[in-house]
C-alpha cells in the first residue's frame, strides 16, 4: 500500500468543492486517512528494513508488515524509549504518529469532537513533512525505528 495514496485521498476530501464548511464526515475520514498513511509508511519501512526491499515481496516481508500493531506503536512511541542515537526527524515522527493516532480515535469514535478544515489541513502537512523527513533516514536508522516499534524491551 502506498502511503502517498492515503494522503492523496485525504487531500481530495479536503478539496471537495462545496459551499460553506466541509462536512464533519469528510473531515473525520481525512483524519483517519492521514493516520493510516503514517501507519502504512511505518509498516513499509519496517518490512523493507527487516525483510528486504527487493521485489517481488516474499512472505517474510508481508509477515513483518502485518506484525505492526497500532497499540504497540503508540506504547513504544509514548514511553519515551525512543532510540537516543537517531535523528530528530525520527523522534518527531514518533511524537506525531501518537498525536495523530489520538486524533484518529476521536474522529472515528467520539461524536462530540469537531474538526475544522484548517486544522485537518495542518495535520496533513505535518504528516507529509514527517514522511518526507524520514525518507531521508539511513537504512540503519530505519531499521532501528522498525525494531523499536515492533519489539518490546523486556526487563531483566
Amino acid at each position: 500500500m502506498n502511503p502517498d495514496h492515503w494522503l492523496d485521498a485525504a487531500r481530495r476530501l479536503l478539496q471537495q468543492p462545496r459551499r460553506g464548511a466541509p462536512r464533519q464526515v469528510d473531515l473525520r475520514c481525512a483524519v483517519s486517512l492521514i493516520y493510516y498513511a503514517l501507519f502504512h509508511w511505518l509498516a513499509n519501512c519496517a518490512a523493507d528494513a527487516l525483510a528486504g526491499a527487493t521485489k517481488p515481496r516474499d512472505r517474510s516481508w508481508t509477515r513483518v508488515y502485518r506484525s505492526l500493531q497500532h497499540r504497540q506503536v503508540r506504547e513504544q512511541c509514548r514511553k519515551g524509549r525512543r532510540p537516543g542515537a537517531l535523528p530528530s526527524s525520527i523522534h518527531r515522527f514518533a511524537t506525531e504518529i501518537i498525536v495523530i493516532q489520538a486524533m484518529r480515535h476521536a474522529a472515528d469514535y467520539d461524536p462530540d469532537t469537531r474538526f475544522s478544515k484548517s486544522g485537518v489541513t495542518a495535520v496533513l502537512e505535518i504528516a507529509n513533512r514527517a514522511i518526507r523527513d524520514l525518507e531521508g533516514a539511513t537504512p540503519a536508522e530505519k531499521r532501528a525505528l522498525a525494531i523499536h516499534v515492533l519489539f518490546r524491551e523486556r526487563s531483566v
